[in-house]
């Protein structure tokens, strides 16, 4: 207890002997005097006392015992990591896709028990006091004494102006949830309460963007604000209308994906719908129907186009010029229908609107486009069958004589590298893989899932339905020559070829995939790569951490100042005159003063880091190797 006053003492002084404003020698000066308080405070095992024994009676210096260290620790993990926190749950999330982006739903078991306090005062003395003759509310509070309010209690009571009232979570209630880890400041949203009858968390899809979540298990914390002054704090800083906009790409946090861009794929490619389809979907949209596009003669059905439909869902007057799209008075005039430039031009739509009407019009546009994309997606159903996974035999020959071909390359690579042999050999490997490529995106529903523009994509689906391609080579970054000579041998001592002079199996080229199954040999071969791919993201994740430690010492003091520049704290020095986000033809200044954009920066450079490492890929190798080239430069 002597070291912990004298290190609360420490403290005292240096605020006492403080004159005016400290500078950064004055800084540095007092957080090394305070460290080393704090350094012999952690020696000493905090408050745990040693134990007393002979040795330690005459003043002999012998080491803590395991027990007192234990009990340290165990001390340590009470105070900084099992801490509990109240007005808090956590709960499994699920997807609603009908209910609005801010809106989350809280089982109503948890309702029941997390608590909301109001004080009672002459404008809501009405209100609170229906809540508590309708038993929502738990405990008031009058003085220092807490009084139960449960059903069962002795007595009605009758509220009075100060009285502190504590009342169940009810619909519209503000609270912020998060999903750990944090890597950036999106990862906490303020969102409205919903109650509902079952026992998961529900939030709408598209926030699972900045919360880097999906649905197959993933938790948040939500957290219930208590005072007035909290509510007004959460709803400033971390309302979904003001981090709409990231801060670490300056793109919109929230964009179609997954199940809301295969609706619109399916959608546009449907170009017709009857009267009942299209009022159906039209229940979800801001504006009326417009006359159809075409009538029949022979009876008085009519039909709408898609585009027709979609424009529905764009805000009162709303114009916007595009590469791939052109927009009149909320009219679509022109529109690419092409299936990889889509997703981009929902998007740069979206990002349009939140510049040009703001982020609530943006916010209202998804609120009312995910509704209607899945509302058309269940009318009209999508299933995927084996039959997408199933290439023609003529296909299969091509890829196996193909890859024989590529025998005497992987041949010449074993015995000489060379740099241009290795460029031919990846060229012929792509060249097998356009058959299966082209079958997977135009022949099968598959290529309404995928996305053509991703490499990694590409490579799981011709692993899937093709074959599995280079999984080992001596220039690998845990790969060694010997490795790779062991397999070749093993190939020749456990495995018959079918008389190729040099079989690509021996090399690591395996012609086998997924769906028509692997063979013993080609399965030991994936296994060594894919254990490869779990190495490089245990060993490599140091570096990444190492970057983000040493951008967040050096950026952390960098914020937006006063004036609009960006300054450093510690020197006042100026870093960037101006920051924004370039939009158009002018510069939107969507950032205030005070704004962290240092720290901003370490995690935006850092996210991508980890990635990379964790990229279960064979790209996501050089990929980091080329971000550090970068970085560096």
């Amino acid at each position: 207890m002597t070291i912990l006053r004298k290190l609360l003492r420490k403290v005292e002084i240096i605020k006492s002997s403080r004159s005016g404003e400290p500078n950064f020698e004055s800084h540095h000066v007092e957080a090394n005097d305070l460290q080393s308080v704090v350094d012999q405070y952690f020696q000493i095992r905090g408050t745990s006392k040693p134990a007393r024994d002979i040795e330690t009676h005459f003043g002999v210096n012998k080491e803590l015992t395991a027990s007192s260290t234990k009990a340290w620790l165990e001390k340590m993990r009470t105070l900084f990591i099992r801490k509990g926190s109240g007005f808090s749950s956590r709960n499994v999330i699920t997807g609603d896709c009908y209910k609005r982006i801010n809106e989350v739903g809280i089982p109503v078991e948890v309702a029941q028990r997390i608590t909301f306090e109001e004080r009672v005062n002459i404008h809501n003395i009405r209100y609170l006091q229906k809540l508590v003759d309708e038993h929502l509310c738990l405990t008031y509070k009058e003085g220092v004494s807490t009084y139960s309010l449960r059903e069962g209690s002795k007595g009605h009571i009758y509220l009075k102006p100060g009285q502190i009232v504590h009342r169940r979570i009810m619909d519209g209630d503000i609270v912020f949830i998060n999903r750990p880890p944090t890597t950036h400041k999106h990862s906490l949203q303020a969102l409205y309460v919903y109650i509902h009858e079952d026992h998961t968390v529900k939030i709408n899809p598209l926030i699972c963007g900045p919360l880097g979540a999906d649905f197959d298990g993933d938790c948040v914390h939500l957290f219930y604000p208590q005072s007035l002054a909290a509510k007004a704090e959460v709803v400033e800083l971390f309302s979904v209308e003001n981090q709409l906009l990231s801060s670490h790409s300056g793109n919109l946090n929230l964009q179609l994906s997954t199940d809301s861009l295969l609706a619109l794929k399916m959608l546009v490619k449907r170009c017709f719908l009857g009267r009942a389809a299209a009022n159906q979907l039209a229940m979800f949209l801001l504006l009326p129907l417009p006359r159809p596009a075409l009538l029949k003669a022979s009876s008085d059905d009519a039909c709408w186009t898609s585009i027709q439909i979609l424009q529905g869902a764009l805000p009162m007057g709303f114009d916007c010029t595009g590469g791939r799209y052109l927009i009149r008075q909320s009219e679509i005039l022109e529109f690419d229908f092409s299936r990889d430039a889509l997703p981009a031009t929902i998007n740069e739509i979206a990002a349009s609107i939140f510049f040009g009407k703001g982020p609530m019009e943006a916010l209202k546009f998804f609120d009312v486009l995910q509704p209607f994309l899945m509302e058309s997606l269940f009318a009209e159903g999508f299933s995927v069958s084996l039959e997408e996974f199933s290439i023609s035999r003529a296909i299969k020959r091509i890829i196996r004589r193909s890859i024989g071909k590529a025998s005497s390359l992987l041949y010449q690579l074993r015995s000489l590298y060379n740099e241009l042999v290795a460029q031919q050999l990846e060229k012929h490997i792509r060249d097998v893989e356009l058959p299966i490529i082209n079958f997977a995106l135009k022949s099968t529903k598959l290529g309404d899932l995928i996305d053509s523009k991703s490499k990694s994509t590409i490579d799981k689906v011709v692993q899937q339905v093709g074959f599995l391609g280079q999984q080992l080579f001596d220039r690998g970054r845990f790969y060694s020559k010997g490795l790779v000579d062991d397999v070749a041998s093993h190939f020749h001592a456990k495995c018959c070829y079918d008389g190729d002079g040099y079989p690509s199996a021996e090399y690591g080229l395996l012609k086998g995939c997924f769906f028509n199954g692997l063979d013993p040999y080609e399965e030991m071969v994936h296994s060594i790569s894919t254990r490869e791919i779990m190495v490089r993201s245990s060993r490599g994740l140091s570096e990444p951490g190492t970057l983000f430690k040493n951008l967040m010492a050096i950026l952390r003091d960098v914020v937006i100042c006063y004036d609009g520049t960006v300054r450093n704290i510690c020197s006042n020095s100026i870093i960037q005159f101006e920051y924004g986000i370039q939009a158009g033809d002018k510069t939107e200044h969507l950032f205030p003063a005070g704004e962290p954009v240092g720290v901003l920066a370490a995690t935006a450079m850092s996210n991508p880091a980890y990635k990379a490492v964790l990229d279960a890929s064979p790209s996501s190798n050089s990929s980091w190797e080329l971000m550090k080239v970068d970085i560096s430069l």
